[in-house]
């Protein structure tokens, strides 16, 4: 879910547009809904709070709204404009994110081994074009890298458990509430810069979990469900709502004695870009996200 961004008139790549960088318009919207104080459709009476009937507030008017003032560009600049430019810059194409069609498989691990790169282009000359000019021919995603070369790992080479092979998996887990709003569970992510996070009970197990793909929901969503409702209700109304054939949404974990080939099948199943790992409590105790499993390839040599 990203696309290169490209200014004609300097001739080179401002950045990746990412789903995640819509989600802080989303937010804006629903905090411009807040203020408003439950006011209805215009020309209608605003009511107390406490009458306000959740069906019927503005919200989804708002975030089209906030959706649609994201511009191309703006000619002059506008001070404080909320551009495609200006976000996809969030996520450079520098010499650091991106890759060429001669570069090896290990030159690509280097770069998708970053955490900030979920994607990265592949620059090359554009033959439609007539002439020499660097183009993006192509995107590659660290899904589709893991993917790759899992398929070609020798057999019984991932059968190792997590802890035997190395592989670093005990670390701070991003959690929320099962109890918060959908508002603040897209706040946290957009203040992490993350797409996935934990979901926990008052016990601290483990009960769901979001994912990149629960934030372009939100955005087809635009609005028609409450962000004030409870993460996991908001979750099943927008999931429910953009049915996708093949779709599935588990738990996305394991347990720390998992096989490493274990953590590779499930990321490659379900497309998130984390698995969280549980104690015997169902407690997250650890995550393990494709930058881990593409730094571990390269550790053991599996790249060349």
């Amino acid at each position: 879910m990203g696309a290169p961004v490209y200014d004609a008139a300097n001739k080179t790549y401002v950045g990746m547009f990412d789903a995640r960088d819509i989600l802080s318009c989303v937010i804006a919207a629903h905090h411009e809904f807040l203020a408003m104080g439950g006011r209805r459709t215009p020309g209608e009476d605003t009511p107390l709070p406490h009458d306000v009937d959740p069906n019927r507030k503005t919200q989804n008017d708002l975030m089209a709204r906030a959706i649609r003032h994201i511009k191309l560009n703006t000619k002059p600049p506008a001070p404080g404009a909320v551009t495609v430019s200006y976000l996809a810059a969030r996520n450079p194409m520098d010499a650091t994110f991106r890759c060429t069609k001669d570069d090896s498989l290990l030159d690509l691990c280097a770069v998708l081994a970053n955490r900030r790169a979920h994607r990265v282009p592949v620059i090359g000359a554009d033959p439609s074009s007539g002439v020499c000019v660097p183009a993006c021919v192509g995107i590659i995603s660290q899904s589709g890298l893991v993917a790759f070369i899992a398929d070609r790992c020798d057999p019984g080479s991932l059968d190792e458990t997590m802890a035997d092979a190395g592989l670093p998996f005990r670390k701070d887990v991003a959690r929320i509430n099962d109890g918060a709003s959908a508002a603040e569970a897209f706040e946290l992510l957009d203040s992490m810069r993350l797409s996935g996070i934990a979901v926990v009970d008052d016990d601290g197990k483990l009960v769901g979990n979001t994912s990149a793909r629960d934030i372009k929901n939100a955005i087809m969503d635009a609005g028609r469900t409450g962000m004030d409702m409870d993460i996991l209700s908001y979750l099943a109304r927008v999931r429910q709502s953009q049915v996708v054939k093949n779709d599935k949404y588990p738990s996305c974990h394991v347990h720390e004695d998992a096989t490493v080939g274990r953590v590779v099948n499930l990321l490659a199943k379900t497309g998130f870009h984390r698995v969280f790992v549980v104690d015997e409590k169902m407690a997250p105790i650890g995550v393990v996200s494709f930058a881990d499993i593409i730094n571990f390839f390269i550790k053991r040599g599996m790249v060349a």
